[in-house]
């Protein structure tokens, strides 16, 4: 808005004192809406210190048999004790064995391992080198990991936070910065990501995870674009997009659509009534996509919503690696849905027999390449099976038949 000059005189002093009142009443209407707006922990409701962790419905001995089981997992042993191990393949290593996985094999980090290089800067120096970007940073909203720059910083938006979240992490353990005097805690860290989330970012289901994860209820929080974010605002925020729209051809909106039905059972996370029916309806119509579009063999491709959409070829990894990954993330969501979303048996077994003989078939090169969604595989078969995989560890060799 243009101000034109004042008149001199009395009207100048008269308009002057009008202009002053003026700005002191929109200064202090500013003011005002500056403290009405949600300031910093109070945009993020009440949390829980222990994360809500996924109950194992399903023991299906025909899907994998102990003997496959150990094979497999033997052969998905996470062997990063090395220089400069990726922060993705450590991140995914973790979410798969979980914090409580030991190893005697001297090549493979334990869980413990794991979770202190992610959380601690001295422990990612010690593998990275002192010369290496930090994996944790200071964001506008607080603390943060450094994310899609990189072999040493992770692969999509809150992953880690979400893995930590999966593992059983709680909320006051300590995250240790590099010249920090007093440690950080994951509570930073959660709340640092729900203040910078926004309903339409790129990525947004580890957020989604994380959030159900710790959440007290029906809870909501405020974005930073001033969005009240409800759980079910985030369910038809997973179910609008094209079903293979999305990392890993859409199944991580899967998966955090179960995760959610879950914890909903637990905490009652949805305030609306028909949230969880649309949800349900959802999984279901993708799993009669999957039935009607897995192959002889037993697998299925990037084309999963629609077999008679031809399957892109990849400039990597070919399409055997591009069935893996589609066929492993769908055993992996459904092994933690309810029973009436869930295919025939035999759809299953199928599609577990199928990975279980690639698996088997592979070159060790082919595993380190491909580690991060075969460890979606190996936790699958494990859910599969009723059981973590932790709870395997240590393993036995079964060329040696001796432990690791």
């Amino acid at each position: 808005m243009r101000h034109t000059q004042p008149k001199r005189g009395g009207f100048a002093q008269a308009g002057m004192a009008f202009v002053l009142s003026q700005i002191l009443l929109v200064g202090g209407i500013a003011i005002a809406a500056v403290y009405a707006l949600p300031q910093g922990p109070s945009a993020i409701p009440s949390l829980r210190n222990e994360p809500r962790s996924v109950t194992l419905n399903y023991n299906w001995p025909h899907v994998i048999t102990d003997e496959q089981l150990t094979a497999t997992m033997t052969k998905l042993r996470p062997q990063l004790r090395h220089e400069r191990p990726k922060i993705n393949h450590v991140d995914h290593a973790l979410r798969c064995w979980g914090q409580q996985a030991t190893f005697d094999d001297p090549n493979c980090l334990s869980g413990a391992e794991m979770v202190a290089m992610l959380t601690d800067q001295n422990a990612y120096a010690a593998h990275w080198g002192d010369d290496a970007l930090p994996l944790l940073l200071s964001g506008e909203f607080g603390p943060g990991f450094r994310t899609q720059e990189g072999e040493s910083s992770a692969s999509h938006v809150d992953h880690t936070l979400g893995t930590l979240a999966e593992i059983g992490i709680p909320l006051d353990y300590p995250i240790v910065v590099k010249d920090q005097a007093e440690p950080l805690t994951v509570k930073q860290l959660l709340t640092a990501a729900m203040l910078d989330f926004r309903l339409n970012q790129k990525e947004y289901e580890w957020t989604t995870v994380v959030a159900a994860s710790y959440a007290t209820g029906p809870t909501s929080w405020i974005s930073q674009d001033g969005e009240h974010i409800t759980f079910d605002m985030l369910t038809d925020r997973l179910m609008r997009q094209e079903w293979v729209d999305g990392v890993c051809y859409g199944n991580h909106r899967l998966y955090a659509l179960a995760m959610l039905l879950q914890f909903d059972d637990q905490a009652q996370l949805f305030r609306e009534a028909e949230t969880r029916q649309k949800v349900l309806a959802h999984l279901s119509e993708a799993t009669a996509r999957l039935v009607k579009s897995q192959s002889a063999e037993g697998y299925w491709d990037e084309n999963w919503e629609d077999a008679s959409r031809p399957a892109k070829e990849m400039e990597a990894g070919g399409p055997t690696m591009r069935r893996i990954l589609a066929t492993g993330h769908a055993l992996e969501w459904w092994a933690i849905a309810p029973q009436e979303v869930l295919p025939p048996r035999e759809v299953v077994i199928r599609g577990a027999q199928w990975l279980v003989v690639e698996i088997e078939q592979m070159e060790a090169e082919s595993v380190v390449k491909n580690y991060t969604f075969l460890t979606h595989v190996g936790r699958a078969l494990c859910l599969w099976r009723g059981k973590f995989p932790h709870e395997l560890t240590p393993l036995k060799d079964p060329q040696t038949g001796a432990d690791g």
